[in-house]
């Protein structure tokens, strides 16, 4: 009952932010993604508590199953390291693909890693990959393949997919993605972003 109480708490915590209108869609919504983040201390605490609401009602074989952490994986951006939250985070945002328009997006949520390390999960930057094709993503395809463009929630500027790859390495329908970036290169001339490392996101198809 514990773990099922924190599923449901981690669920309507995270619709709840999938159903901002901010990802990616224009710069003033800078402020609201600042803001969020903010709140995300508070929205911690309150699903805790809901969860504790349970504990005396289920049996100490309960207890034993209860695993509750913010695990995060490393991004490299530019040869700076990121945390990035994603899958097994407490909080994320979903990645997803849109089969009646053959387009999907990569959302990338990251903090500093070093805050991360300390245990302070802050949500500091969306980088975000936008697709497009015929078909979804599926195991072992290239997103390079899927005309990809890249952009950064410090400016919000879109560029162009310049070299390098990014491989689906593992997937579980309408649940997470796998992607292994290896020198995954956008820019435009004034601006540009290498990705590295490998990272597990929260994944919903349409």
């Amino acid at each position: 009952m514990i773990k099922e109480n924190i599923k449901n708490c981690s669920f309507f915590i995270r619709k709840e932010f999938e159903n901002t209108t901010f990802l990616t869609q224009c710069a003033p919504c800078v402020k609201k993604f600042k803001d969020m983040k903010r709140t995300y201390s508070i929205l911690i605490l309150l699903a805790m508590m809901v969860a504790a609401l349970s504990f005396t009602s289920c049996s100490k074989d309960d207890d034993k199953d209860i695993v509750f952490s913010n695990d995060y994986d490393i991004l490299e951006i530019n040869g700076a390291k990121y945390a990035c939250y994603g899958y097994r985070s407490f909080i994320t945002y979903s990645s997803s693909w849109e089969f009646s328009k053959n387009i999907g997006k990569i959302l990338l949520p990251c903090g500093k890693l070093s805050d991360a390390e300390k245990g302070e999960y802050d949500y500091d930057y969306m980088f975000t990959i936008n697709l497009k094709g015929k078909n979804g993503l599926e195991k072992g395809c290239k997103l390079e393949n899927f005309s990809p463009t890249f952009e950064s929630s410090t400016d919000w500027k879109t560029v162009g997919y310049e070299g390098g790859s990014a491989t689906v390495t593992d997937k579980q329908d309408d649940k997470w993605i796998t992607v292994r970036f290896d020198s995954f290169r956008f820019g435009n001339g004034s601006t540009s972003y290498s990705l590295n490392g490998t990272v597990q996101l929260d994944f919903d198809e349409d």
